[in-house]
C-alpha cells in the first residue's frame, strides 16, 4: 500500500468514526491498549517536533523580565495531550491568574463536562457555582457505557480531598433557564455548545449575571468541535456595551462589561 492511499484510508476511518459509535468503539480499543497508544501519541508528538518552521520565524515579542507565561509560544497543546479540564495550557494559566487577583471571586460556570475547568476555578480561590445539564455524561453512557463512577461524585470527591468542596456548588440543570441573579459574578466562562440564535440569548441572560468590568470568557469556536459558537462572536463585535479583551490566549473571547 502506497503511503498516499495508507494515509487517506486511515484518514477515512476517523471522519467515518465520528459518525459511528460502532468504530469510535474500534479506536477506542486500539488506544486502550497502553502499547498501541504510546506509539500512537509518540508518533503525533514527533511530527509536531519536526515541524518545518525555525525558532527565530516563530520568536514572539519577549518582555527582558518574562515570566514562564512568555515562554508558552515554545509548547503545544493538542487532543493528544490534554487533560480532564479540556483547557490548553495558555488558557488555564490566563484562567487561574485573572480569577486568583481578583478579591473573593465569584464564578460561574456554564457546562463544566467533567469537572476539570471546576476544578481550576477553585483552586484559583474562587467561590464557584456549575451549571451542566449532564448531556455528556449521557452521550458517553449510550455510546460507551456508564461510567464507572458518575461525573459529578467524582469531581466532588477530588474537591473533597483536595480542601476545596466547600467553594462549590454544583448544579444540574440548564443553562438556558436558570434564574440568573443580576450582577453577581466578577467572570462567566462558557463552554456551551447551542446554535448562534440559542447562545445569542444564553448570552444576554448571562451578560446581566457579570458586575461591572466583569469578564465573560467564551471558548470562540476556532476549533472543530465548536463552529456554531463563531456566530456568537462576530455577532458580538457590532454591540456597544461589549468590549473585547486584547490578544485573548487560545480559542478564548474575553468580553468585558463596561
Amino acid at each position: 500500500m502506497s503511503k498516499n492511499v495508507a494515509t487517506s484510508f486511515v484518514s477515512s476511518l476517523i471522519t467515518r468514526a465520528g459518525s459511528s459509535g460502532r468504530l469510535r468503539r474500534f479506536l477506542d480499543g486500539v488506544l486502550d491498549d497502553d502499547a498501541a497508544r504510546d506509539q500512537i501519541l509518540h508518533r503525533l508528538g514527533t511530527r509536531q517536533i519536526h515541524d518545518p518552521a525555525r525558532i527565530d520565524e516563530l520568536l514572539p515579542r519577549v518582555d527582558p523580565d518574562h515570566d514562564f507565561a512568555d515562554l508558552l509560544w515554545l509548547l503545544s497543546s493538542n487532543y493528544a495531550n490534554r487533560g480532564m479540564a479540556m483547557l490548553m495550557l495558555e488558557e488555564a494559566i490566563w484562567l487561574y491568574d485573572t480569577v486568583k487577583a481578583i478579591d473573593e471571586p465569584n464564578v460561574a460556570e456554564l457546562g463544566r463536562a467533567k469537572g476539570g475547568t471546576t476544578f481550576l476555578l477553585a483552586a484559583s480561590g474562587a467561590k464557584v457555582t456549575s451549571i451542566d445539564n449532564g448531556a455528556l455524561e449521557r452521550w458517553n453512557s449510550t455510546n460507551f457505557g456508564p461510567p464507572s463512577v458518575p461525573y459529578d461524585e467524582a469531581l466532588h470527591n477530588a474537591l473533597t480531598r483536595a480542601g476545596l468542596r466547600e467553594r462549590v456548588k454544583l448544579v444540574t440543570a440548564d443553562a438556558e433557564t436558570f434564574i440568573v441573579p443580576e450582577g453577581e459574578f466578577d467572570v462567566v466562562f462558557s463552554d456551551v455548545v447551542l446554535p448562534t440564535d440559542r447562545m445569542i440569548e444564553l448570552f444576554d441572560c448571562w451578560w446581566a449575571a457579570l458586575k461591572p468590568e466583569g469578564r465573560f470568557v467564551l471558548r470562540d469556536g476556532r476549533e472543530p468541535r465548536t463552529p456554531t459558537i463563531r456566530g456568537l462572536v462576530d455577532y458580538l463585535h457590532t454591540r456597544a456595551d461589549v468590549q473585547f479583551a486584547e490578544n485573548p490566549p487560545g480559542v478564548f473571547a474575553i468580553l468585558i462589561r463596561p
